[in-house]
C-alpha cells in the first residue's frame, strides 16, 4: 500500500463469509490505498485470515441487524484523509483506479465532501445488468456517517447538505454477482423486509424506505404488496425536491411500470370503471413524476415501452423519442438508470415502431443508431432492410447502393457478417435482395456449401 500519497485513502469494507471475493477486494486498489480496514461481522470461513495475510487491519463487529452501524464502526477505525468504502464483491478496473488518482489530484484543496462515481451491476456472464451512481469516496470526517439499518446512505450528522463532486461519466465501480443475488430467493428478501419495517417504525414518514419495501416485495414476486408500498411512498413524497432524489424517482418509475403492466394484462377483463381509474392513476403519476424530475428520461421510456406493447404505436414513438431527447440533453449522472442500461433496446423498439407507423426515414435512422453499437440485432437489421427495400421486386438496380450502405455497418471481408446479412434479408422477406447478396458474396459452390441454394 502506498504511504507517500499526499491524500491518504483508507479503504474500508464490512464482510461476512467473503472468502471467494476478499483477495480481489483488497488487490484492485492496493497501490492507491494508504490503509485497508476490514470489519468482519461474523464470518465462518477464512475471510478474516486471508485479509490479515494481505496486510489489512481486521476488526470484529457483533452483528446487530444494522448495516449503517457496522459501516460507521469501520469509519471509526480509519485514519486516512479520505475513505473508499466498497463492498467485497465490488471493484474498479486499473484504468478506473488511474482516473480516480487523477481525480484526487484535481480536487486537492477543494471543499468536496465526497465524489459520485458510476456503479455498474454485472450479471453472472459479466454483462451490465443495471447502472447507477453511488458515493463511495468521501472525506474521513466525524460529521459524515451512514444512516439506516439497510439501504444505508451517507449524511451529515449536523444536517447540512453534502457537497459532492461528480465523475460518474468518467469512473465506474463494478458490482459482480448481481444476477445471483437477484435470484437468491425469499430468505434474504424477508430479512431485508424485517430491517426495513424496523426502520419504518422509527421513521414512519420515510418515503424512501417505503420505496425500498416496494422493491423487496417486487423481487419476491408479491406484486400487489409492492404496488401498495410504492403508492404509500408516492403519497408521502414532498410537493417538490430541492435536491436530486434518485431513490424516489426509481420508486415512481417502478410504480408506473407496474400500473401499466396491470392495465395491459387486464385490459379485456377489467371492469370499465376500474380500467378508467387505473388509466387516471397512471396519467397522474406520470405527470407528477415529470414535474418533480423534468430531466429524468426513464418515465418516458417506461411509458413508451408500454404503449408500444399495447399497440399504441404513435404514443410509443412520442414517449420513446422524448426519453432519448432527455438523455441526450441531461445525461445519466444520477438519473436514467433504466434507459442508460437499455439504450440499444430503446433504439431497436423505436425502429420497429417507426416501421409499423410507416415512418421509413425515422426507422432507418434509429436502426442505424442501434446497429452502430450492436450490429448483430437481427430484428433491427430486418426492419432496416424492409424500409430500404419497400417491396421484394422492382428495386434490383438499387441493391448495389444498399449493399454499399450496409458495408459501413458490417465487415464484408468476414464470413459471419455476409451470412448474417443474408439471413436478415430472408427474415425481412426480401428474397430477391437475399439472392443478390448470396451472389454478391459467394460463388454457387459456396452457396451450396452454406445452404443458400
Amino acid at each position: 500500500m502506498s504511504k507517500g500519497n499526499k491524500i491518504r485513502i483508507s479503504q474500508c469494507m464490512i464482510v461476512k463469509n467473503e472468502e471467494k471475493n476478499i483477495r480481489r477486494a483488497l488487490s484492485w486498489g492496493r497501490k492507491m490505498m494508504w490503509e485497508q480496514i476490514v470489519v468482519d461481522t461474523g464470518s465462518t470461513d477464512r475471510t478474516a485470515e486471508i485479509a490479515r495475510e494481505m496486510g489489512a487491519k481486521v476488526f470484529f463487529f457483533q452483528w446487530m441487524d444494522d448495516f449503517a452501524a457496522a459501516k460507521n464502526y469501520a469509519l471509526d477505525q480509519a485514519k486516512g484523509d479520505w475513505i473508499a468504502f466498497l463492498d467485497a464483491d465490488e471493484y474498479m478496473t486499473p484504468e478506473g483506479v488511474e482516473r480516480m488518482g487523477a481525480v484526487f489530484q484535481q480536487i486537492a484543496g477543494r471543499d468536496f465532501d465526497g465524489i459520485s462515481t458510476g456503479l455498474q451491476d454485472l450479471d453472472d456472464e459479466g454483462a451490465i445488468a443495471a447502472s447507477g451512481t453511488q458515493v463511495r469516496f468521501f472525506r474521513n470526517h466525524p460529521d459524515i456517517r451512514y444512516r439506516r439499518r439497510i439501504h444505508e446512505n451517507l449524511v451529515s450528522l449536523s444536517g447540512r447538505k453534502l457537497h459532492l463532486g461528480d465523475v460518474a461519466q468518467e469512473v465506474s465501480i463494478f458490482h459482480t454477482g448481481y444476477q445471483t443475488e437477484a435470484m437468491a430467493g425469499k430468505k434474504k428478501s424477508r430479512r431485508n423486509q424485517e430491517l426495513l419495517l424496523k426502520e419504518l417504525e422509527e421513521h414512519p414518514a420515510d418515503y424512501e424506505i417505503m420505496g425500498y419495501l416496494g422493491d423487496d416485495y417486487m423481487s419476491s414476486g408479491e406484486k400487489k404488496e409492492a404496488i401498495a408500498w410504492f403508492r404509500k411512498s408516492f403519497q408521502h413524497m414532498p410537493a417538490a425536491f430541492d435536491y436530486p432524489d434518485q431513490r424516489s424517482a426509481v420508486t415512481l418509475n417502478t410504480l408506473l411500470s407496474l400500473l401499466l403492466e396491470e392495465l395491459r394484462e387486464g385490459r379485456e377483463s377489467m371492469p370499465e370503471k376500474e380500467r378508467k381509474e387505473l388509466q387516471e392513476e397512471i396519467q397522474s403519476t406520470y405527470q407528477r413524476a415529470v414535474t418533480l424530475w423534468p430531466e429524468e428520461s426513464d418515465f418516458d421510456y417506461t411509458m413508451g415501452c408500454s404503449y408500444a406493447l399495447a399497440g399504441q404505436i404513435q404514443e410509443g414513438i412520442r414517449h420513446l423519442e422524448l426519453a432519448i431527447q432527455k438523455l441526450d440533453e441531461y445525461g445519466c449522472s444520477g438519473k436514467a438508470l433504466v434507459l442508460a442500461a437499455n439504450l440499444i433496446p430503446a433504439y431497436s423498439l423505436l425502429a420497429r415502431c417507426c416501421r409499423e407507423a410507416g415512418e421509413s426515414e425515422k426507422c432507418a435512422s434509429y436502426a442505424v443508431q442501434c446497429l452502430k453499437y450492436q450490429r448483430y440485432e437481427m430484428g433491427v437489421l430486418a426492419d432496416l432492410i424492409q424500409v430500404l427495400i419497400p417491396k421484394d421486386d422492382g428495386a434490383a438496380d438499387q441493391y448495389p447502393a444498399i449493399a454499399g450502405f450496409l458495408s459501413k455497418l458490417y465487415d464484408f471481408s468476414s464470413l459471419k457478417d455476409p451470412l448474417f446479412l443474408i439471413k436478415a434479408a430472408a427474415g425481412a422477406e426480401r428474397k430477391e435482395f437475399m439472392t443478390f447478396l448470396a451472389d454478391y458474396f459467394f460463388s454457387k459452390e459456396q452457396q451450396k456449401q452454406f445452404g443458400l441454394l
